[in-house]
Formats: structure tokens, C-alpha cells, sequence
């Protein structure tokens, strides 16, 4: 499906057909020329030739950045954007987001849930080798609850100290009116509990998000909205 029709002549073109004038690219031309380069996969007509192709890409990318790294070439800063991750994620990926960094590789994945990747891995474990290897994380509106899980579990916990007061009087006037007696009292408790309420990721509003980045710090934000 891949090597026929449109497609054929897309991802395996004729170099000596003079009469194709499209440049060929190859992921190293892509790299050293600083070029920009989409790929729209189309996976909501076709999941299984989407997720075929953005593996070999993947594939591809990641023989690239072995390359870079082995030979210490200095390409400068490389970003790849991956929308729709749980479609074409693959084990070359996971060696891109694991050590990719040292030939210049910035990540950025989008997916939706966990499940999704969990899914496509066929592995929780791996699934989660995927997610462990992002140095940051960012959500907006989350409504699966093991991603929800899974947030506030990276989120960690923190303490929170609650106070309670408590007054009380008696009164004994058969011997005399004057013999009562009162008391108040308080107390400090400190109990563990999750930094970020995980079902409070089910009603953020929309563009409001919560993230954890590198470093250990926490954000609660809102992405600007520009309009004219």
C-alpha cells in the first residue's frame, strides 16, 4: 500500500525520470539545509497507512540523530513536533526522546490519553517508558481517569495543615449559681495530600492549563486568546 499508486511515487520517486521536476529530500538534507518539514498523515481517513508512514519517519529520524550524535556533528537546535503521538508511536521514537537530546532533538508530543498509548504499544509499561521520557509535562481539560491518575501521580503530593477549634461549658446552680465552668481548645493537623485534586483536571475551563516542568516547578496558567 506504500510502494503503489500515489503513494508509490510519493515516498520512492523515479531519479531518473527527467521529467519529474519535485525535489527529493532525504531526512538528512531536511536537517543540515534547516528546512521545515510537515507531514499531514491523515490518520482519520486511513489509521493504518498514517501509522505505517509516521513510523517510518520516526524510523528514519532517529538513524539521522545516531548519525549526528556519533560523528559530533553541531546541527544546532533540531524541533520536532509530533500531533496525534499515539498514532505513530514506535520504539525508535522512544530512543529519539531518550537520548536524541544530544544531537540537538527538542520533542514536543500531543496526545490525548494514556490509554491511547497504551493502546498502540499494546504495553502499559511501555506506555509509560513513552511518558517517563518527557521532561515536561503540560495539560489542559483532562476527562480519562487514568490519565487524570497519572497527572496527578507526576504531580506529587504535598501537606496541608488544618486547624480545628472546640469550646465547651457546663453549669451546676444547685449549690450555687456561680459554679460553672468553660473551655476552648485547638489543634493543628498536618496530613499528605495530592498537590493538584485530580478531579478538578475534569473542570479546568477552556485554554486553562497545569503543567510540571523541569526543575520541579508546578504552573497553573491560562493560554492567551489573540484576537482582533
Amino acid at each position: 500500500m506504500l510502494t503503489s499508486g500515489s503513494l508509490g511515487s510519493m515516498l520512492s520517486p523515479d531519479e531518473d525520470d527527467v521529467g519529474d521536476m519535485r525535489h527529493i529530500f532525504e531526512s538528512n538534507q531536511i536537517i543540515s539545509g534547516k528546512f521545515v518539514f510537515y507531514m499531514g498523515l491523515d490518520a482519520l481517513s486511513d489509521a493504518m497507512v498514517a501509522g505505517a508512514m509516521g513510523s517510518i519517519v520516526l524510523s528514519d529520524f532517529a538513524s539521522v540523530a545516531g548519525r549526528i550524535y556519533n560523528r559530533g556533528i553541531d546541527a544546532g537546535r533540531i524541533s520536532m513536533f509530533v500531533d496525534e503521538a499515539a498514532e505513530v508511536v514506535n520504539v525508535p521514537f522512544i530512543q529519539i526522546l531518550n537520548k536524541a537530546r544530544g544531537a540537538g532533538f527538542q520533542v514536543v508530543m500531543a496526545t490525548q490519553t494514556v490509554p491511547d498509548i497504551t493502546a498502540r504499544t499494546g504495553d502499559e509499561s511501555r506506555a509509560r517508558q513513552i511518558l517517563g521520557n518527557c521532561n515536561n509535562l503540560i495539560c489542559l481539560r483532562i476527562k480519562d481517569g487514568e490519565t487524570q491518575k497519572f497527572v496527578v501521580e507526576t504531580f506529587g503530593k504535598t501537606y496541608i495543615q488544618t486547624v480545628s477549634q472546640n469550646m465547651g461549658n457546663s453549669a451546676n446552680s444547685a449549690d450555687n449559681i456561680t459554679h460553672y465552668q468553660g473551655s476552648q481548645g485547638q489543634s493543628l493537623m498536618v496530613s499528605e495530600t495530592d498537590l493538584f485534586p485530580q478531579h478538578l483536571l475534569g473542570q479546568l475551563p477552556n485554554f486553562h492549563y497545569v503543567a510540571s516542568i523541569s526543575g520541579g516547578r508546578i504552573i497553573k496558567g491560562r493560554l492567551p486568546v489573540f484576537s482582533d
